[in-house]
């Protein structure tokens, strides 16, 4: 039995990721502003005034899903992430599965968030009223290839804009919140909103942890960053469970802010098409004609420091998976002068575009933004809960090679994991939606069958790739310290 010799194609850079650089792409791809503004309302209507609690259980929930990556990332610190972990639990061929699954969802997500931005952009920036799919359709475009420059540019380039455009973002949405809390709300402040809701609020309220719980999505991009990262396997997981916890609070205050601005009535909430705005508005003194523009740039810069975050990590989960063979080698390549994965970062952005571009035309923008954005998250959270799974697992092969882990991290922690994305994955099952979201099973079951479809055309065609994958990739680093090393 042969050891594998580290890959030679990898992502060392000359200056590396310090903890601020490493967290803030997870910090900024949650997009917390834009969650907040989109989010709050919908939330309303299903919990009432309990927004705050939703997000509360959300982020003590969701915490364990950083907490089981983290325990990954400070064993495997790999570009490969979750498909890594995965991997080098259950073998390269469910690691291929979920990474496949995993990427054509945040594909499928990206496309419909591309489609809202643009259309968004049309109507609020440069204000065109009536039919505009054409000028919808070349916006998206052109915002797509600006997102994509700074990945490209350099990751050091990348997480520098990412943190201006990020703490621009919070600071704007800690104004707000305080300045309301601070004044007491309209009838002064109350436990009321984190309460558990009475009557139909007491049922929908778990429809509503399934949005909240999505609302933490793609606080995992600091994982694909260890290979840039010193001291990756500190700097990552603290990143990882960083990330949840600072947008946790980011979400509590800022939904509490809303809710006693209305006074703890849910339902004044969920029916203003703006709540934040009419917040801000009423508790910054500032008239609504100059808080609309002012919230609508901050929307633009979080969810563009969001797509900058999703470019950086997602390219460097693909150029991982092409170091490791097991999908074109071509996407392994790395732009000369800046040493990025140029290649993997287009692969990304370009069928994202086109998706959501070929999904305008057939349909309108409302009904694409959903339809997608739901359906591509399936595809993540699948990948949270078999990495859950994953730990649980990796726990007893450790334990039988006579290595020891926390029992509690490892075993306790991803069951209550997989329990909180239980509630999200039902969500997107669950038959009888109405409307186009009637076939969101189908499609979401669909999008598994492609993972394993893909997966068995792989070991059928390259059986060699998916047995050497695992060692590939890790990463040198990962490698030179992996307590139950990959052998050939």
């Amino acid at each position: 039995m042969t050891q594998i010799a580290p890959p030679s194609d990898t992502l060392d850079v000359p200056k590396k990721l310090g903890l601020l650089g490493v967290i803030m792409p997870g910090l900024a791809q949650v997009a917390p502003a834009f969650n907040l503004f989109f989010t709050t309302g919908v939330i309303a209507s299903l919990a009432g005034a309990s927004v705050p609690l939703v997000f509360l259980i959300s982020t003590v929930g969701f915490l364990a899903t950083g907490l089981s990556l983290a325990q990954f990332s400070s064993v495997y610190p790999s570009a490969g992430s979750f498909v890594t972990y995965i991997s080098r639990t259950f073998g390269s061929a469910v690691g291929t599965a979920t990474g496949v699954i995993t990427v054509l969802g945040y594909m499928i997500t990206f496309a419909g968030i591309y489609i809202f931005v643009g259309d968004y952009i049309v109507t609020n920036v440069f204000l065109v009223t009536g039919s505009h799919v054409a000028l919808t359709i070349i916006t998206t475009i052109v915002y797509g290839a600006i997102v994509t420059v700074p990945v490209i540019l350099g990751l050091q380039f990348g997480v520098r804009v990412t943190i201006v455009l990020y703490l621009i973002e919070v600071v704007v949405l800690l104004v707000i919140s305080f300045s309301v809390l601070f004044q007491g709300g309209s009838n002064g402040l109350s436990g009321a909103a984190f309460s558990w809701p009475a009557g139909a609020g007491a049922t929908n309220i778990f429809l509503a942890f399934s949005l909240a719980v999505v609302a933490f999505g793609g606080f995992e991009a600091s994982a694909p960053l260890a290979e840039e990262t010193a001291n990756p396997r500190r700097n990552v997981p603290i990143a990882l469970v960083g990330s949840v916890l600072i947008s946790g609070i980011v979400y509590v205050l800022g939904s509490w802010a809303v809710v006693s601005a209305f006074g703890n009535d849910g339902a004044k909430v969920a029916k203003d098409g703006n709540p934040f705005a009419t917040a801000a508005s009423g508790f910054l003194h500032i008239a609504m004609p100059i808080m609309v523009p002012i919230l609508a740039a901050v929307f633009l810069v979080s969810v563009t420091s969001s797509y900058i975050a999703a470019n950086t990590q997602t390219s460097r989960v693909i150029f991982a998976g092409a170091r490791g063979g097991l999908w074109p080698r071509a996407l392994s390549s790395t732009q000369p002068r800046f040493k990025t994965p140029w290649a993997a970062a287009i692969a990304f952005v370009a069928p994202s575009i086109v998706v959501g571009v070929l999904s305008t035309i057939v349909t309108d923008p409302g009904t694409t933004v959903g339809f997608l954005s739901t359906f591509g998250i399936f595809g993540v959270v699948v990948m949270y809960t078999v990495t859950n799974v994953a730990l649980f697992v990796q726990w007893f092969h450790f334990r039988k090679r006579g290595v020891a882990k926390n029992p509690f991290l490892w075993l306790v922690v991803p069951v209550i994991g997989v329990a909180v994305l239980a509630i999200p994955l039902w969500g997107n099952l669950r038959p009888g939606q109405g409307g186009a979201f009637d076939w969101l099973p189908l499609w979401s079951i669909g999008l598994v069958v492609v993972g394993i479809v893909y997966t068995v055309v792989l070991a059928i065609t390259r059986p060699k790739v998916l047995a050497a994958a695992p060692a590939l990739l890790e990463g040198a680093e990962s490698l030179e310290t992996d307590p139950l090393p990959p052998a050939s």
